[in-house]
């Protein structure tokens, strides 16, 4: 391995291994951050929850429509990776292609090209796990809140809010990672056209992903739905 393809994998290491708590601490953007706003956003959902007149049925469809799209990206995860495991074990013949695979890659030996299908893996894997934890925390967060007092019942309305919002949090958060994954994915898929793709499209990813995160459309409106919430204030 060169020195080029050694400074790639290290760069999109460190991009890969910092960036999500980077951005769950609010960054680029301290304010106005779709991550942070959303933290804000979950706490007044459960402060609904345990404030509203009717039932939590809408509310478990939520969470059990976050439940089957965990699952659903979860088992999709883990469909590619036996499939892209049985690359482990074959050696890759080059030669006879003619795609961009075959042109950038024609002299890496066999350890080099099962180095960028575990790379690949790995990212998968990372997703898996993050998407099978979500489905975990968010039937915690299910019994939590069927657990919660009724009105009728004497309460600290705050201090439930508190705990549920802490149960909540994570579960969507690890959802959040898991999708994310894909970002990351693709970018490592780019290593087999070679270490300067690799690093282009790492820094594209993460580009994207925070644009979409902190500019887009989607995060200024939810900015908006915060700042409601933190104009009108907790109710009584």
């Amino acid at each position: 391995m060169d020195i080029l393809n050694i400074a790639s994998i290290a760069y999109f290491l460190v991009i890969w291994m910092t960036i999500e708590p980077l951005m769950a601490a609010g960054w680029p953007k301290k304010l106005d951050s779709l991550l942070v706003d959303m933290v804000r956003i979950r706490a007044a959902w459960m402060r609904e929850v345990l404030t509203r007149d009717n039932n939590f049925i809408g509310d478990a469809a939520i969470l059990g429509h976050t439940i089957n799209s965990a699952s659903f990206f979860g088992s999709a995860n883990l469909i590619v990776i036996v499939g892209m495991s049985s690359a482990l074990f074959m050696e890759p013949d080059y030669g006879t292609g003619a795609g961009l695979i075959a042109k950038f890659a024609a002299q890496d030996p066999v350890w080099f090209f099962q180095c960028k299908v575990l790379l690949i893996m790995a990212t998968l894997m990372r997703g898996l796990s993050d998407f099978i934890w979500a489905v975990r925390q968010i039937n915690y967060c299910l019994a939590a809140i069927g657990a919660s007092p009724s009105r009728e019942e004497d309460r600290d309305i705050t201090a439930w809010t508190n705990a549920l919002t802490l149960v909540l949090n994570p579960a969507l958060r690890s959802f959040s990672v898991g999708v994310r994954s894909y970002y990351f994915t693709v970018a490592a898929a780019f290593w087999f056209l070679g270490p300067i793709p690799f690093m282009i499209a790492t820094t594209c990813s993460v580009g994207l992903l925070i644009w979409r995160q902190t500019w887009s459309d989607t995060a200024k409106g939810v900015t908006a739905i915060r700042k409601l919430l933190d104009s009108c204030g907790p109710k009584p």
